[in-house]
């Protein structure tokens, strides 16, 4: 998933985070066992992790699938996010260039690219980030035959995992913050209410 995607998805996340972590109020926050706190935390990290590793951005456009010969691997560069792309010529077709986020084997070694035969499925969309992006590749001949590797870029997929893994993140991280602060706002209320009922 690109830079841009992910923040956006990660704000998403963090909105929801904080519109329910500040209601609570710290009282009932003071409450929830310490281990809750780190359990949000983890749970979190690694949900998100697992969705930014797993997806692209979701899209509603044609999902082409072609068996066909590629071309020209490079490696591009933008901002920090690293992308790849590379000519697929098709039987009898017209050629494409198709970018993706996945990392084939040997990908620094442009000249095993050349003649190799691919199954692709792209995303027919030249104003996505990566133009004709490949979300599936698997390798069908030549050197590294039999890989596979895939993008999930469904509209209710895996890139779900970021702003839910963003949200726990965030409750998790806050909940360790203020948990001190919380405690001791809690135990300000018992001694103002007992020196009430003296």
């Amino acid at each position: 998933m690109e830079r841009g995607s992910f923040l956006l998805a990660s704000l998403l996340g963090i909105a929801v985070s904080v519109s329910v972590f500040f209601p609570l109020g710290a009282k009932r926050r003071s409450y929830i066992p310490l281990a809750i706190w780190w359990f949000c935390l983890i749970l979190g990290g690694i949900t998100c992790l697992y969705g930014l590793s797993h997806s692209t951005a979701p899209s509603f456009a044609p999902r082409i699938t072609s068996i066909g010969k590629t071309y020209d691997y490079v490696e591009h560069r933008q901002g920090r996010d690293t992308y790849y792309g590379f000519r697929f010529e098709p039987p009898g077709g017209e050629s494409v260039n198709i970018e993706t986020a996945i990392i084939l084997p040997d990908w620094n070694s442009p000249a095993l690219f050349d003649g190799r035969t691919f199954r692709v499925v792209y995303l027919q969309d030249t104003k996505r980030t990566l133009k004709n992006e490949a979300i599936d590749i698997e390798i069908l001949a030549g050197q590294h035959a039999g890989y596979h590797g895939s993008l999930d870029a469904r509209a209710v997929g895996a890139w779900l995992g970021v702003p839910i893994g963003s949200a726990f993140l965030t409750f998790g991280l806050f909940g360790l913050r203020y948990r001190k602060d919380d405690v001791v706002s809690r135990a300000g209320d018992r001694i103002t209410e007992n020196a009430g009922m003296r």
